[in-house]
């Protein structure tokens, strides 16, 4: 009988479970306990904090009042690091991936979305600006004001007049 390079995963992992538990578990568990030590010390800290009016949360308003972004920080990491787990342990038995298909599916997703979401918070902060700008270049034009000046705290760009979004290169 041919002997195949492309092992079957389960059957492999089924004669050697110590392996496998080792190779997935064991990394992704000590992954879990320290996210769960994480938004435990971050609980402490933001949301249960000795916060007083003089000195309040800066974090207030946000999900359980911590800073911003941190879940989404936290599933994000998580996910890449259980993808890296299940790639390295592909590389010892090839045809691994292939049992988490959906799993890998999920991950593509999440990372399109995630960086897709913060490319269009960008464009719509850099459309902001530049209609803020427009508007205020009207109603100086509009005053009787010879020209209006507009400085973006996004890029520290001064502009004169409204013909500066029409250049080749401008913001927006």
């Amino acid at each position: 009988m041919e002997t195949n390079a492309y092992m079957d995963v389960v059957p492999y992992y089924s004669s050697h479970p110590t392996e496998y538990f080792a190779a997935i578990y064991i990394p992704v568990m000590i992954w879990m306990a320290l996210s769960l030590i994480f938004v435990i010390i971050m609980f402490k800290k933001y949301t249960f904090g000795d916060w007083t009016k003089e000195n309040p949360n800066p974090c207030d308003g946000e999900t359980f009042n911590m800073p911003r972004g941190t879940f989404r920080g936290i599933l994000t990491l998580s996910l890449l690091f259980i993808t890296v787990v299940i790639e390295l342990a592909n590389v010892k038995i090839i045809g691994l991936e292939q049992e988490f298909t959906e799993f890998m599916a999920a991950f593509q997703m999440m990372i399109a979305f995630y960086f897709g979401a913060k490319v269009m918070h960008h464009i719509n902060s850099v459309d902001k600006s530049k209609t803020k700008a427009l508007a205020e270049a009207a109603e100086a034009t509009a005053l009787g004001t010879a020209s209006s000046t507009f400085t973006s705290c996004e890029s520290g760009v001064t502009t004169v007049d409204n013909s500066y979004f029409e250049e080749e290169g401008a913001l927006g």
